[in-house]
């Protein structure tokens, strides 16, 4: 059955060819300039009604595409004429356009709620383009540093040469602090970088948080405990010193006539004493150590294979006790830059220990592990399945001098961690009485 549409254009198609084939006959009949005239406004009347009928499709199409290229989803669309189909085209039209524009609302509506979120957030958050302009800085951020807007990068140079260098400085994943006076106030800031991937340009996200209320809570609490353990460690010493002195000045206020007898006593007196303050000394010598850490000497190293080298160091120790050695690798080597000597020196404490813990465990087990996070650091963990660490102990087991061996010096760990530390990188522990102990380098 034809459509209207379609008969529409039959007609104006008739009436074309009629008036032409009406004109010609006239014209060789009986010529006239002025029926000629006629005819042809006619037939442009015609073609120009055919071609308006023809494009009204192509027309709304283009209308349409338009409308979305240029993000206009008001617009509504009504059919021209009685054709069926065109009131389908122009149904789907307004039907496409309204889901346009509920999708534009939604996100609206979603931008407008994440805004509230980045607003509302106590941390400080600061994004920048890949050249540099300021896309986002919250109100965080602006409590933070007490400044309203930076216009780009180079503007937060001028307000602090520190806080630009970080910036320009830190990678991806990593953590860095800061440290700026604001507004007579110090702020330690711990800053942390996110590449954000948006249309194709990389955002650069920077995360702020002022810790500096949490370090020097952290720092009481370290000194408390340092002082503790110092103070016990001097008192242990001093305290038979002191009883001794006071033992001996006794010996010689006495007669003469036991002098044999009393000047062995003062002799054996004064040896403990001498004793006592060497070790007091070889203590206080030892504390002194730990404050000469050479700084690291950088090279691209292998963590696996450094671990295989501190292994081959504890061959005998590990089969007298018959320990069972686990390695987890990965399959591709990984370079890093580390100090070799002293990465190896903390993990030679960590196996160290871990054996030790192992000297009364039936079927041991030692487990080291390389692995890659997904942030692109790398681990390195050292497990045992020993007793493991008491919780009221495990906070304290990086302190300076603290030890639950009854021959250690309690400064392994101390040690290891700020060696760790100076590769900007973190060293922790994990345990539980009964299964054992993990201990993880993160760098």
């Amino acid at each position: 059955m034809l459509t209207k549409f379609k008969i529409q254009i039959a007609l104006y198609l008739v009436a074309i060819l009629a008036v032409v084939f009406l004109g010609v006959y006239l014209w060789q009949t009986r010529p006239n300039t002025a029926l000629v005239i006629i005819f042809g406004g006619v037939l442009l009347a015609l073609i120009a009604g055919l071609y308006a009928l023809i494009i009204s499709t192509d027309r709304k199409l283009t209308n349409f595409l338009l409308n979305i290229k240029y993000d206009d989803y008001e617009a509504h669309y009504s059919a021209t004429t009685g054709e069926k189909s065109q009131y389908e085209l122009t149904s789907a039209f307004n039907l496409i356009t309204g889901k346009f524009r509920s999708i534009r609302q939604e996100k609206e509506a979603q931008h407008q709620y994440l805004q509230a979120i980045v607003e509302q957030v106590d941390t400080g958050l600061i994004c920048f383009d890949e050249q540099g302009k300021t896309v986002l800085m919250n109100r965080g951020a602006q409590q933070l540093l007490h400044k309203s807007h930076f216009p780009n990068l180079e503007f937060v140079k001028k307000y602090s040469p520190a806080l630009h260098a970080a910036f320009r400085e830190i990678a991806p994943g990593e953590r860095t602090l800061v440290k700026l006076i604001v507004n007579n106030q110090m702020l330690q800031l711990a800053i942390r970088k996110t590449i954000l991937k948006l249309r194709d340009e990389a955002l650069h996200l920077y995360v702020l948080q002022n810790i500096h209320a949490e370090l020097e809570h952290q720092e009481v609490e370290s000194w408390q405990k340092l002082i503790r353990i110092l103070t016990h460690e001097i008192l242990n010493s001093v305290a038979p010193v002191v009883s001794l002195a006071e033992m001996t000045n006794s010996l010689l206020q006495e007669p003469a006539a036991n002098e044999p007898e009393r000047q062995e006593s003062v002799k054996q007196a004064v040896q403990a004493i001498q004793r006592r303050s060497a070790g007091l000394l070889h203590f206080t010598e030892t504390y002194r150590e730990l404050t000469k850490i050479p700084q690291p000497q950088f090279e691209p190293t292998d963590p696996a294979a450094l671990a295989e080298r501190v292994l081959l160091l504890f061959v005998a120790p590990i089969q007298a006790q018959g320990v069972r050695v686990e390695k987890h690798y990965p399959a591709l080597a990984l370079s890093i830059p580390l100090d070799p000597a002293l990465m190896e020196q903390v993990l030679i404490n960590l196996v160290k220990n871990a054996l030790e813990a192992l000297a009364e465990t039936e079927q041991p087990r030692l487990v080291v592990s390389v692995a890659k996070t997904p942030e692109g650091a790398v681990e390195i963990a050292v497990a045992d399945n020993g007793p493991g660490i008491p919780d009221d102990l495990l906070g304290q087991i990086f302190v300076p001098f603290f030890t639950t061996k009854k021959t250690g010096s309690g400064i392994g760990l101390s040690l290891s961690r700020q060696i760790v530390h100076l590769h900007r990188g973190s060293l922790y522990a994990a345990s539980e009485v009964g299964k054992g102990s993990c201990f993880t380098v993160l760098v």
